[in-house]
């Protein structure tokens, strides 16, 4: 499924495209319609948490980028953001990229929390539960408007902070949960199970939507159900590789290039090409390099093709050179195996 599809360029920043969906528009003017007289607040509170979430994806592509790898897009849309930030598929590079966009929430509710306790000179004004993190009802003994506009900073960074930290795939929290499971049981087994466990917990939000009367959390399950069907098919049919046996080598950041270059950079670098090393027979050489960027064309091609409209609509030649490639990735993982046994 292509997101970006529907979707408008707004601007762009670090040179990360910021895009948003039609859908957010049209979720937007019906939460306004539903305000009423109270469209101010409703303003006031939509643009708030349009800026929490695009900060919390930026944290995102941030985080990516210092393990050495690359965001082009994010997306805001009705569920929240989307941030496309690719990074190398090894448990580190992955747990940076998605801690980075919860940890901008931390630093967020440590901020206006000191703010309301600084203000209030108590820390009863800050509640455990995500549902009432904040003491109104103390809070309305002070006469400081801005109080309240912090307050209802800190309740939504404490909420989406924990909405995201649910260990339910695709959610940060899954995504945490299958990083830190990864090193122990191996890729395939870790992505087995956080999808497991995300479908298990879409059940609940569904059912918790349908009970409660909340759509939107039966939209969330409705798309946490479908990604994790989407995963489980790549890994079925070995589209989930570990990098560091992958046919494609990800080589870290060798440009000489400080972190803070890397992070904020307004100018995408050219891509680096690999530089032979010399070959008695230059011929062969570079016939095998032909080879091999062929396959790869072909690969990319099927990999886009499953990307935007499932694995259904590969064709029986393209399953065949599919699971060709899935068997040569096996082997080298099980000579990597060896090797590292050795």
């Amino acid at each position: 499924m292509d997101f970006l599809n529907g979707s408008f360029r707004i601007g762009r920043l670090f040179d990360i495209t910021i895009r948003v969906h039609v859908l957010y528009i049209i979720w937007m003017m019906f939460r306004f319609f539903q305000a009423g007289n109270d469209w101010h607040f409703e303003a006031m509170f939509m643009g708030m948490l349009f800026g929490i979430i695009l900060v919390h994806e930026f944290g995102h592509c941030m985080g990516a980028r210092s393990v050495g790898g690359d965001a082009e897009n994010i997306l805001m849309w009705p569920l929240g953001g989307l941030a496309f930030a690719h990074a190398p598929m090894t448990p580190w590079a992955q747990f940076v990229t998605v801690a980075c966009g919860p940890l901008v929430n931390v630093v967020f509710c440590l901020v206006s929390g000191l703010v309301l306790v600084g203000a209030t000179g108590t820390i009863g004004v800050l509640g455990l539960s995500p549902f009432a993190s904040v003491n109104y009802s103390l809070l309305s003994m002070y006469p400081h408007e801005w109080l309240w506009y912090v307050a209802i900073f800190y309740s939504v960074n404490y909420f989406l902070l924990a909405l995201n930290l649910l260990p339910i795939y695709p959610l940060d929290g899954g995504q945490l949960f299958q990083c830190i499971i990864w090193p122990f049981v191996g890729l395939q087994r870790a992505t087995l199970y956080a999808c497991q466990l995300g479908i298990a917990g879409c059940i609940l939000f569904g059912v918790w939507g349908l009970t409660g009367g909340a759509p939107m959390l039966i939209f969330i399950a409705m798309f946490g159900g479908f990604t994790c069907w989407q995963r489980l098919q790549a890994l079925k049919y070995g589209m989930v590789v570990d990098e560091r046996v992958a046919m494609y080598n990800y080589r870290p950041n060798r440009t000489g290039q400080s972190i803070w270059q890397r992070l904020f950079r307004f100018k995408r670098r050219p891509p680096r090409r690999p530089t032979p090393t010399r070959n008695p027979n230059p011929g062969g050489w570079e016939q095998r390099q032909n080879e091999q960027s062929r396959i790869e064309g072909q690969l990319d091609e099927i990999l886009k093709k499953v990307h935007e409209h499932g694995i259904q609509s590969l064709s029986y030649v393209e399953r065949q050179t599919l699971e060709r490639a899935t068997r040569a990735r096996q082997e080298r993982e099980r000579d990597f195996e060896r090797h590292n046994r050795v």
